[in-house]
């Protein structure tokens, strides 16, 4: 005789259900299954409100759930509530609609029954639940029990607590979501804060409560409370409304919520024996408050974490009374844990975050996207960070500099060439599409493509495919395309220099990048980060910046932005000996155009003032700019040479033009009245 396939009395009897369907016969036809297999069935509900009552009052193991249901809610919307307070759910439905199947995917149900079924269908889904339930939990717990471990590791690692805590947050973020960590200590009057921002996708960014201030506007500095009167005694949870409520018993996680926009919290609070007190308060942007499983995992994880931190502060207490709390290294008092985001893209200016926002939306799709900004503001950097965020991440990113390539070679880089396609070509040369295919291709400097490319890349953008030099059929491309200018491209179309529908193709998701005199609240944090990253290269100790260095950074225009930042920094790095703080030597415009020449009779007599460099303020303004630097290196040239064009050494060789392109220019210049000597031909 076959063994039953059936449960056992012994399997089920234990293991209660309840049935919520609309449908009585199906619902009566359930029961009876269900009673024979020996399952106890607590009761059956034809809505949302009926089955939220039964499950108050006695809850079940498991519940089988109807999609369409009596009232306004549906199943969907009861399986939600269920996934909040951790009952497993099987589906029992007829519907075959897509997008209901798609929302009915998303509440991750434990099984799915499809109308009309058999006693064996009901049983069979029951079990593969049960088990697919059961190993669930069995997973979580695991995780949950090594995010302990990790946990307990990260706090008793040696080191100061903001490297503690920075990993601490790194470990919450895989199972709590948040944009913005803060962590506060309080050690009898002391109070320390902690302040851990999400800037990219897995990137934290450290901020100080001073750089809160800055970003803030506040004036007066604002003072932390005491934790004990306005800390709450378990794991609590605020939306929005509850949030704003509670700002009034917590001015600094009000203060927090209004300066970088954040909508919802949970909290976690300690009070150690010794009266150390820790708060860890998890925000979001998101209005929707935390879901009712994050709250539970705090709750679970309090008392191993409280056991954690006892032990911690017992073993530091012993260290300072037996050492007196040794004094850390002036390099790890003054390192600024800033981390890199968006390919080492720093700040915290309101224009930045904005950038981030706009690249975090942009970048999983395959829209072309162009970065406008000028030279130094970082666009490549941007364009690495939409690739590396998109899905083509684990393929290849092609770079390529329009400008820095010769005109009748720059077809050849972008589309490749065939054997014998003109002279030189001895061999099948693949282009940068062709290596980019299934990637992305960076095409910086795009306004300087000549026009004649700039059809050929049109039809890139407009057909998905290419055709080498030479070649005779066309070839398929998969490229995503970001471009890249300093140049104001629209400028360029009416000045018929750039294609109209070439640059509407490019612009479809355009990206400015601030430049760095916009982002004055940023130059402190680039300072410090610049200045440990080359130290550390130099194989140097940062002691941090000299008296009133870092508001004469803040006060310079930087007309070549963060690369020319840079350059100052290492400048100053290479300079100073790693004993003392680092200083800029000599009023930064001099550091910058002269660093090595001494100071002149003419500077003595002009009292240390500078010549002023600034940006042009138009396009006629950079345009009569151009010209007069123009005019003035000809003139030199031609003095140079004793006003001789043509021949070896002569003006036209140096300046590599051709004699009747430097007279023509000579003549429309006006240089020719100016000139000491008689220019002539040899």
């Amino acid at each position: 005789m076959q063994p039953s396939s059936n449960p056992s009395i012994s399997q089920t009897s234990d293991y209660k259900i309840l049935i919520v369907e609309d449908e009585y016969v199906i619902a009566n036809n359930l029961e009876v299954i269900l009673h024979n297999a020996g399952y106890p069935v607590i009761g059956i509900a034809n809505s949302v409100a009926k089955a939220l009552l039964l499950i108050g009052n006695e809850r079940p193991d498991m519940v089988l759930l109807d999609i369409y249901l009596k009232g306004n809610e549906t199943g969907i919307d009861l399986a939600k509530q269920l996934e909040e307070i951790s009952i497993p759910f099987i589906y029992i439905s007829a519907n075959d609609n897509q997008s209901v199947l798609e929302a009915v995917k998303v509440t991750q149900p434990s099984g799915y029954i499809v109308k009309p079924f058999r006693e064996k269908d009901v049983l069979t889904a029951l079990e593969i639940g049960r088990y697919r339930h059961s190993h669930g939990v069995e997973l979580k717990l695991r995780e949950e029990k090594n995010l302990q471990i990790a946990l307990t590791e990260a706090l008793s690692e040696k080191g100061s607590w903001e490297s503690r805590l920075l990993t601490t947050a790194e470990l919450f973020s895989k199972y709590i979501p948040f944009d913005f960590l803060n962590i506060r200590h309080q050690r009898q009057e002391v109070i320390q804060t902690f302040n851990y921002y999400r800037v990219g996708f897995k990137e934290y960014q450290v901020l100080s409560p001073l750089a809160i201030q800055q970003m803030a506007k506040l004036k007066d500095p604002f003072e932390l409370l005491p934790l004990g009167d306005n800390m709450p005694k378990s794991p609590v949870r605020f939306a929005q409304e509850a949030l704003e409520a509670w700002g009034e018993h917590d001015p600094y996680l009000r203060l927090l919520s209004k300066t970088f926009r954040l909508n919802s919290s949970l909290l976690l609070p300690f009070t150690l024996r010794n009266g150390e007190s820790f708060i860890i308060c998890f925000l979001n942007r998101t209005p929707e408050p935390y879901p009712a499983q994050n709250q539970a995992l705090l709750e679970r994880l309090e008392q191993p974490l409280l056991l954690t931190l006892e032990r911690v502060a017992a073993y530091e207490e012993v260290e300072r009374l037996s050492e007196k709390l040794k004094q850390e290294n002036v390099y790890l008092q003054q390192e600024v844990k800033t981390l890199v985001n968006f390919e080492e893209i720093v700040g915290t200016s309101e224009g930045l975050l904005n950038l981030f926002k706009l690249v975090t939306q942009v970048a999983p799709t395959d829209t072309t996207v162009l970065v406008m900004g000028e030279s130094g503001t970082g666009k490549e950097l941007i364009a690495r960070a939409i690739h590396n965020q998109s899905s083509r991440k684990e393929k290849i990113l092609v770079k390529i500099n329009c400008a820095t390539l010769p005109a009748n070679l720059i077809e050849s880089e972008l589309f490749g060439h065939e054997k014998g396609a003109f002279t030189g070509a001895f061999e099948k040369r693949i282009g940068k599409f062709e290596l980019a295919h299934g990637g992305t291709i960076f095409l910086d400097e795009i306004g300087e493509l000549p026009l004649e490319l700039q059809a050929k890349l049109l039809r890139v953008l407009q057909e998905k495919e290419i055709e080498r030099i030479g070649g005779k059929t066309s070839i398929k491309t998969d490229v995503r395309i970001i471009a890249a200018t300093n140049r104001n491209l629209e400028t360029e179309v009416l000045q018929g220099r750039f294609r109209m529908d070439l640059f509407f193709r490019l612009a479809t998701f355009p990206l400015t990048l601030p430049p760095l005199r916009e982002r004055k609240e940023d130059i402190p944090l680039l300072a410090e980060f610049f200045a440990q990253k080359l130290a550390r290269k130099q194989k140097k100790s940062f002691m941090g910046f000299s008296d009133n260095v870092l508001s004469e950074l803040s006060s310079y225009t930087w007309p070549g932005n963060i690369r020319e930042l840079e350059n100052v920094i290492e400048q100053a790095v290479i300079l100073n000996d790693g004993q003392t703080p680092l200083s800029l030597g000599r009023p930064l415009q001099k550091r910058l155009f002269a660093p090595n020449l001494p100071a002149s009779p003419t500077e003595n007599n002009t009292a240390g003032q500078l010549p002023t460099f600034s940006l042009p303020k138009d396009l006629p303004e950079m345009k009569e700019m151009q010209k007069t630097s123009e005019r003035d290196y000809i003139l030199a040239i031609l003095n140079q040479t004793n006003g001789r064009i043509r021949g070896p050494g002569g003006a036209a060789e140096l300046l590599n033009l051709r004699p009747t392109t430097l007279e023509y220019r000579i003549e429309k210049m006006g240089i020719r009245k100016t000139l000491t000597v008689r220019p002539t031909d040899y």
